[in-house]
């Protein structure tokens, strides 16, 4: 059997995420595998060979995995190399589409979002579910292209979210959180939100943000740890990275400079 080691790198009820390394080295081991709940794979790097009554596939960065429960299946590496994955799992992937394909493709652009956001996972900083849902629905939907054409039905779905996200932009709320108001499943959420607004949900809510966030800092005397929480960040630090980022300087001295002129 190949040696494997998981590390959780997100938590929730009806979510988890764990990347998981393996040695690639397969030695005797059960013929054939599976799983007792769906859960998702997608290769951070290296490779392995799938295959099961319906798929044989290498499965790689630019290919996803499907597993499906009580399905079984076998799992090689006959190049005898060792791969990492990202693990997902919980009863949030019920909402995906094309629930019953195998294996799928996984865009360069999605990678790339899915990296980032682990890296930030990887040094114990706070994993935004908006943001992480939104990069799961364009990793979970690679066939999704931009629409030109907007109907009513859709700008009223971008709306109400973008309404929902103003009232809750403080809370740690979900896609699934924000989309209930409009009567739509997170990923029609993602799909539609975008195409609409040309900007993802965690782009706009992040942009909510910051706008209450430089609100505090020049219209009240809160410490900037308190204008952190008031506005949705997880601590101060989030808040100085996020803000510094948009606006190309730190909190506090935005706050001397704008209230201070002369300082």
């Amino acid at each position: 059997m190949p040696r494997l080691h998981a590390s959780l790198l997100f938590s929730a009820p009806d979510l988890q995420l764990a990347r998981v390394t393996c040695d690639g080295h397969d030695g005797p081991r059960p013929k054939e595998e599976g799983v007792e709940s769906e859960r998702v794979i997608l290769a951070l790097h290296g490779r392995f060979q799938f295959r099961d009554a319906r798929t044989r596939a290498v499965v790689a960065p630019g290919v996803g995995l499907r597993m499906h429960p009580r399905r079984p299946c076998e799992i090689r590496h006959p190049h005898g190399g060792g791969d990492a994955c990202l693990s997902v799992r919980g009863s949030w992937l019920s909402q995906c589409p094309q629930a019953e394909a195998t294996t799928f493709p996984v865009s360069t652009e999605a990678y790339v979002r899915l990296q980032s956001l682990l890296a930030h996972a990887t040094r114990g900083e706070p994993v935004d579910r908006v943001k992480l849902e939104e990069t799961l629905a364009l990793v979970l939907s690679p066939t999704e292209r931009p629409d030109t054409s907007v109907s009513r039905r859709e700008r009223d779905i971008a709306e109400a979210i973008a309404h929902e996200a103003a009232l809750h932009f403080d809370a740690r709320a979900s896609v699934e959180v924000l989309a209930r108001g409009a009567g739509v499943s997170a990923f029609h959420a993602c799909r539609v939100f975008r195409k609409v607004m040309g900007t993802g949900i965690h782009q706009h809510l992040q942009e909510v943000r910051l706008r209450h966030a430089l609100a505090l800092l020049l219209d009240t005397h809160l410490p900037l740890a308190e204008v952190a929480l008031e506005a949705g960040f997880a601590n101060q630090g989030h808040l100085g990275n996020a803000f510094q980022r948009r606006y190309g300087k730190t909190p506090g001295a935005v706050r001397k400079t704008l209230t201070h002129p002369g300082a």
